[in-house]
C-alpha cells in the first residue's frame, strides 16, 4: 500500500514535498523514512530526532496493518521541553504562602506554611532563570559506570598492579570495565 509522508516543523527541510513509501504498518513507513532520508541521521550533541505521528498515539498503533483510509502519514516533531521549569513550584509556593496567610502569620503551621512556600517560590524562580547546565562529552574523560556487580578489582587502565605475598583475596582487573559508544555523522 501506497503512502505518502508529509514533514512538518523543523522536519520539512530535510526533504521537499511528500514522500511516496510502501509499507503494511505506520512503523515501517515511518522507520524506511527515518533511514533513507539523510536528515534523520542522530546528531552526536542532540541524539535521535523525537517525532509524533499524527492519529497514531501508542505504540501498538503503529504496528497495526493500515486500513484503505490512510493515505497520508504526517510526521511532526515531539514537543518536549529542554529543561525542567520551576512552573509547577512557583504555583505550589503561592499556594503554600496563601494557605499559611490565611491560617494566619502568628499561629505556628501558618508561619511554617509561608516559609516553606516562600522557599519554593524562591526554587521555581531560580530554576526558570538559571541556565540548564549542558554535559560535554568531548573531553575525553573517562566515565564511570555506576554498575560494580560482583566483588572485583576496578581500577583505571595504567594503574599500578601491586605484588601480594602471604594469603590474600585478590580478584583480576578488568582494563575495559564500561564501554560507552557514541553515534556520530562521518564527514
Amino acid at each position: 500500500m501506497r503512502i505518502k509522508v508529509i514533514l512538518h516543523g523543523y522536519l520539512a527541510a530535510f526533504h521537499d514535498g511528500p514522500i511516496e513509501m510502501t509499507g503494511a504498518t505506520a512503523a515501517e513507513i515511518v522507520t524506511s523514512v527515518t533511514r533513507q532520508v539523510k536528515g534523520f541521521a542522530p546528531d552526536p550533541k542532540r541524539g535521535r530526532h523525537r517525532v509524533k505521528i499524527v492519529g497514531f498515539d501508542t505504540e501498538e498503533s503503529l504496528h497495526k496493518p493500515l486500513g484503505p483510509e490512510v493515505e497520508y502519514l504526517h510526521i511532526v516533531p515531539q514537543m518536549s521541553g529542554g529543561k525542567n521549569s520551576g512552573l509547577l513550584q512557583i504555583v505550589l509556593g503561592v499556594v503554600l504562602v496563601g494557605v499559611g496567610f490565611f491560617l494566619g502569620a502568628g499561629s505556628m503551621l501558618g508561619s511554617l506554611l509561608m516559609k516553606v512556600g516562600a522557599l519554593a517560590l524562591l526554587g521555581g524562580l531560580t530554576s526558570l532563570l538559571a541556565p540548564k547546565p549542558e554535559t560535554d562529552k568531548t573531553d575525553g574523560q573517562q566515565q564511570k559506570s555506576s554498575y560494580l556487580g560482583a566483588p572485583k578489582n576496578t581500577v583505571a587502565i595504567g594503574t599500578r598492579i601491586p605484588i601480594l605475598y602471604g594469603r590474600h583475596r585478590a580478584y583480576g582487573h578488568f582494563l575495559s570495565f564500561d564501554i560507552n559508544a557514541i553515534e556520530y555523522k562521518p564527514k
